[in-house]
């Protein structure tokens, strides 16, 4: 999934994305190909799988409820991307900026 969705342009997701259209390896596939596409494993020195493990950890952090579940904080991640890639966002930051806003929209609501 990682590389299908590197190799789309990202043109499967913006605002009209809906995480509940995923399955959870999909979810997990797109975490993982934006966290590299925007050199998040890059810039804090991680591999594929760590990423991935990390995600993995946050995703069992999450509340099995309506709003603020797992599916709110991939949808919260893709939005962030449309900003940073569709809105240019990301030419005004440095590359740690992007990192810790990445992290940060994955895990904002982790246990509410």
């Amino acid at each position: 999934v990682m590389n299908s969705f590197l190799e789309e342009s990202w043109s499967s997701v913006g605002l009209n994305f809906n995480p509940w259209d995923y399955s959870r390896a999909e979810k997990q596939g797109i975490l993982l190909a934006i966290f590299k596409g925007l050199n998040v494993l890059t810039v804090l020195e991680l591999s594929p799988s760590d990423m991935l493990e990390f995600c993995l950890d946050m995703e069992s952090l999450y509340n099995d409820v309506p709003y603020h579940s797992f599916n709110h904080a991939v949808d919260v991640v893709v939005k962030l991307l449309y900003m940073l890639h569709d809105l240019q966002a990301a030419s005004y930051l440095a590359t740690y900026d992007i990192a810790a806003l990445l992290i940060s929209a994955l895990c904002h609501d982790c246990g509410h």
